[in-house]
């Protein structure tokens, strides 16, 4: 087995199994249809044939120098590991996120207990309407706001409609952080949940 720290572009052929440490996979779009009926959220999977290239740009998913590449010769089948965990969250303290005076280029996972939600508005991206809510997120004496836009709108208020908790917890997982106007918004989340 190879320890994913240790991964590196300059060899091809990799054993690994991860436990306590992310590395982002990536699938190009052209390429989905070859993969979409073959991964699952949550599932343990051996991968061959895979290319490691640099992790750059601004939707980074995990911390990790480098990220796989699926190729259309990658190999991908299904496997169970008990030591592998089902989710792994990595929380950014609010702290770290009020500090930042530009855009992360890394997506956090925040948890926050519910404060307030705004109003709902009408939002137009490039030309389609959706909508738009801010909720307002505290973690001791620290506050931040997150918006919330289109279907992730919708699973907020769909919640919510199960009926008020005096103390709701927000988990949002691969959010994408901006800075704007001295607020926090976080306009791409892959997952929200109410505890």
């Amino acid at each position: 087995m190879d320890m994913l720290n240790k991964i590196n572009p300059e060899k091809e052929a990799w054993i690994l199994k991860v436990k306590g440490c992310k590395i982002q996979a990536t699938v190009w779009k052209t390429m989905i249809y070859r993969f979409k009926e073959l991964l699952s959220e949550g599932q343990v999977y051996v991968m061959k044939l895979f290319s490691v290239v640099p992790n750059q740009g601004s939707y980074r998913a995990t911390r990790h120098q480098f990220k796989l590449i699926f190729q259309f010769r990658t190999t991908v089948r299904a496997d169970t590991c008990d030591f592998i965990p089902k989710t792994t969250l990595t929380i950014c303290p609010f702290t770290e996120l009020l500090n930042t005076k530009e855009d992360f280029d890394f997506l956090v996972d925040v948890l926050g207990l519910l404060v307030s939600v705004s109003e709902d508005k009408e939002y137009d991206k490039d030309g389609k309407k959706m909508k738009k809510a801010v909720m307002e997120l505290a973690e001791n004496d620290y506050r931040i706001r997150c918006a919330l836009f289109g279907e992730y709108f919708d699973e907020l208020n769909r919640s919510l409609s199960f009926g008020y908790a005096e103390q709701l917890v927000v988990v949002l997982q691969l959010a994408k952080v901006k800075v704007f106007r001295g607020l926090y918004h976080v306009p791409f989340i892959s997952f929200v949940s109410l505890i």
